[in-house]
């Protein structure tokens, strides 16, 4: 089994389609299929700077899932233990369906915020796509 090209330390898996170097999975980009190396050659990065690790797409879904599951499971347990009478609004976007519920005295306005919310993360998340496709042709 071949090590690294790039670090030495893993088994190589890919072939950097710029310099032909045998590389393992963290010394590829996986989008350019391009060695660190030839990353940095190529993205203008000095070779003495650390790359940035983001958080995939994948990531951020579950952190995102977990936070929401956190704060209705705190929601729920305020209303049992203090036995609060509120109004309750949601709106869930499944694809292109929308699912509006609500119940009790403010179920409109918190309808309507729910909505807005849902309709500002679609438009932050198309333009941020937009602006991650642009850094990625150039």
């Amino acid at each position: 089994m071949k090590l690294c090209d790039v670090c030495g330390k893993r088994s190589a898996r890919y072939v950097c389609q710029e310099c032909g170097r045998t590389v393992c999975e963290r010394c590829i980009e996986p989008y350019s299929w391009l060695c660190s190396e030839c990353y940095r050659k190529e993205m203008g990065i000095e070779p003495g700077v650390e790359m940035k690790i983001s958080f995939s797409f994948a990531k951020m879904f579950v952190l995102g899932f977990i936070l929401i599951f956190v704060g209705s499971l705190i929601l729920v347990f305020a209303s049992l233990l203090y036995g609060l009478k509120a109004s309750l609004g949601g709106f869930i976007l499944i694809g292109p369906i929308p699912i509006v519920f609500g119940s009790g005295e403010y179920s409109i306005p918190l309808i309507i915020l729910g909505l807005a919310l849902a309709v500002i993360c679609i438009i932050a998340f198309i333009l941020l796509n937009r602006h991650y496709i642009k850094i990625k042709r150039l």
